[in-house]
């Protein structure tokens, strides 16, 4: 069974600024994927840029490698690992 963590906050590109985002972040068996919904502008430049972050409305950061951009979506791998994940959601 895969866990799945779903959650709101926002998506902060390197240069661009954030907007607020949905995400869901899935526990596979080599690492943590997931998808964020979010603005367009920013889901742009988080792509063109190789790297960003998420951050929970608790205020924890996750780094992220975004991998493929459909409409306002992205796919994304979490660059954490898992136990540093978990925390920010504990």
């Amino acid at each position: 069974m895969v866990r799945t963590i779903q959650a709101k906050g926002w998506l902060r590109a390197s240069d661009f600024g954030s907007a607020t985002a949905s995400f869901e972040i899935r526990f596979e068996s080599d690492g943590a994927v997931g998808e964020v919904r979010s603005e367009l502008a920013v889901l742009t430049e988080a792509k063109a840029a190789g790297r960003a972050n998420l951050v929970t409305e608790a205020g924890r950061w996750i780094a992220i490698r975004p991998l493929e951009m459909s409409g306002n979506r992205l796919t994304f791998r979490v660059l954490e690992d898992e136990a540093t994940l978990n925390r920010c959601f504990a």
